[in-house]
């Protein structure tokens, strides 16, 4: 059976993987060791929240795009994403609502995230129209500042600044 995703699918994958976000960076804020470290992921959750908000805002502006080598082909692909490890941090909430996270392992997890997102909306991108495009664009720069942050407190906790 070939199963084949709508624009309107995908939109509704990143609006997923937004919730899980949210989701990833209320635990890590919740359990991070570092109080500095737990501020800035639940400023990250209200972020990925706004994020969520602004996706279905254009769920109905968007349209497919044929530059696949067979019909379905990047649907596919943007859906492995969301179904592999990419966006599943059910496993890693989990073990944060479990234990204390060093902050190390809570920037290494908010990094992850953060790169596969974007990697994702880039995709996702293609599938939109100009309004959507735009949106996000602004989402991936709202994601880049997020990675600046992160890295700026990575440098911090290794003793580099």
């Amino acid at each position: 059976m070939d199963i084949q995703y709508t624009s309107k699918d995908i939109i509704e994958m990143a609006i997923q993987a937004k919730a899980r976000g949210v989701d990833l960076y209320l635990a890590l804020a919740r359990n991070s060791e570092n109080y500095h470290v737990g501020k800035l992921f639940t400023e990250f959750a209200k972020d990925e929240q706004k994020h969520k908000v602004q996706l279905e805002k254009i769920l109905d502006s968007v349209r497919g795009k044929k530059e696949e080598a067979y019909p379905g082909e990047r649907a596919m692909y943007l859906r492995s994403l969301v179904d592999t490890n990419t966006f599943n941090c059910d496993k890693t909430r989990k073990q944060l609502l479990e234990t204390t996270v060093s902050e190390e392992d809570a920037l290494r997890a908010g990094i992850t995230f953060e790169k596969d997102l974007m990697l994702f909306l880039h995709e996702l991108r293609q599938h939109a129209d100009a309004q959507g495009a735009r949106t996000i664009d602004d989402l991936l720069d709202e994601e880049i500042n997020h990675l600046a942050k992160m890295f700026h407190f990575r440098e911090k906790v290794d003793g580099k600044s």
